[in-house]
């Protein structure tokens, strides 16, 4: 290889390290924001289930546009089964994600997602009888002692608090059944054909919530312009663009480095809610952030040692 292809070579890997960085970044803010988000119109100035259709319906109505200008790709007859299920536990996972805002605080509900690359070990483990060494169930038990940190508020119960942290560690389990289910079909299809069928059956399957929207709503009836813009950000970046950036990110920079920006999802959150009082700082948020952390970190470098990293959640 001559010296002006070696250039353009090195060229090239810089610029895809560069753009993959900066997407991978992008969807750490994206989801550092989405929290405060919800938090700052559910159940002020709409419905858990109203924020749920929106993301739902939303995602699905732009997806399909953006597959308009892409390649179709024909579905296997076995796979449809998948979708639906898949479909199914997207649904859990996005509406109780939103009903978590009724009491819970952004800042516990970002540092629980964070146990949820764990699950997806444990479910494998359970259903797919995949090995577990004994170093990756010590960092699972790290991992779950930090959630229960969390969960328990550090000794502070409070019972609507509680709930809500409840009903974002059911979306972390809904997501991570999510995950094991779509993992085959995601080899086989691309982000856009895949996640349009997925997004369309879970609306299809969220249509009944539709009943559950009142006309009265404050969104509907004050005339104000900043809850659409928040319920409009969270539909179209922690929704579709996160969902259809996080695969070219992993291909470019790969799952690891992937991994590193997550981390930097619940100080983003941590960092809007003190910003704007919507929740207060607890000493057992930063510490069970660490805890968790270093037991993924913990399964994850285990895993590595004979198969793929840990999957990476979005919200």
């Amino acid at each position: 290889m001559n010296n002006t292809s070696q250039l353009a070579t090195k060229k090239s890997r810089t610029s895809a390290m560069i753009w993959g960085n900066l997407l991978a970044l992008s969807t750490s803010i994206c989801w550092g924001l989405n929290e405060p988000a919800n938090k700052a119109i559910i159940p002020d100035w709409i419905s858990a289930s109203g924020v749920a259709l929106g993301r739902i319906f939303g995602a699905t109505i732009l997806i399909w546009i953006i597959s308009l200008f892409l390649k179709k790709e024909k579905i296997q007859h076995g796979d449809w089964k998948l979708l639906w299920a898949s479909a199914l536990m997207m649904l859990g996972f996005v509406y109780v994600f939103s009903l978590a805002f009724n009491t819970a605080s952004p800042i516990d509900i970002a540092i629980i997602l964070t146990f949820q690359p764990i699950l997806v070990v444990l479910i494998n483990a359970i259903f797919k009888h995949e090995h577990v060494s004994l170093l990756e169930v010590v960092g699972m038990v790290i991992a779950l002692g930090g959630a229960l940190l969390v969960i328990l508020g550090g000794g502070n119960f409070d019972s609507g608090r509680l709930v809500g942290d409840l009903f974002a560690v059911v979306c972390a389990v809904t997501y991570a059944v999510y995950l094991v289910i779509i993992e085959g079909p995601s080899k086989r299809y691309g982000t856009v054909s895949l996640m349009k069928w997925v997004f369309l059956f879970t609306a299809i399957l969220a249509s009944p919530l539709i009943f559950t929207i009142s006309p009265d709503m404050p969104i509907f009836t004050h005339g104000k312009v900043m809850p659409w813009l928040l319920l409009g950000f969270i539909i179209l970046f922690p929704t579709v663009y996160c969902y259809l950036v996080t695969p070219p990110a992993i291909r470019l920079v790969g799952s690891e480095v992937l991994a590193f920006y997550q981390y930097l999802v619940p100080v983003i959150t941590t960092v809007v809610a003190i910003a704007t009082k919507m929740d207060s700082f607890h000493w057992y948020q930063p510490v069970s952030f660490v805890i968790i952390v270093a037991g993924v970190i913990l399964v994850n470098y285990a895993k590595a040692k004979h198969s793929t990293p840990l999957p990476q959640k979005p919200q």
